[in-house]
């Protein structure tokens, strides 16, 4: 005599599989979503702390006296004129040599 398994013990053998599955992997992705809330909130109080490094820096900045602001603009203008000055020698290098910028 064959004895066959019944139809509904097959399925819910399948059932408490795919349960079972799903358990698993919701599991794991709620301890992965709460690693990532804490990497995240970590990276906020960093980010607090640098935003205070950075108003400490710019009050500093204020108190730098007018003399070496005005040393600070005249060194970038030159240096801007030295970049514009070696922009147009690239450019009249270019074409002399017959070269065509692509940008």
């Amino acid at each position: 005599m064959n004895q066959s398994v019944p139809l509904w013990a097959t399925l819910l053998a399948l059932v408490v599989t795919l349960l079972g599955t799903m358990l698993i992997v919701t599991l794991g992705v709620y301890l992965q979503n709460r690693s990532i809330e804490r990497a995240v909130d970590m990276l906020r109080v960093e980010i607090g702390g640098v935003r205070s490094e950075i108003n400490t820096v710019r009050g500093e900045i204020d108190t730098v006296p007018a003399e070496f602001k005005q040393l600070l603009a005249e060194f970038e203008l030159r240096t801007t004129k030295l970049f514009l000055e070696l922009t147009h020698r690239v450019e009249r290098l270019e074409e002399a040599r017959g070269l065509v910028r692509t940008s």
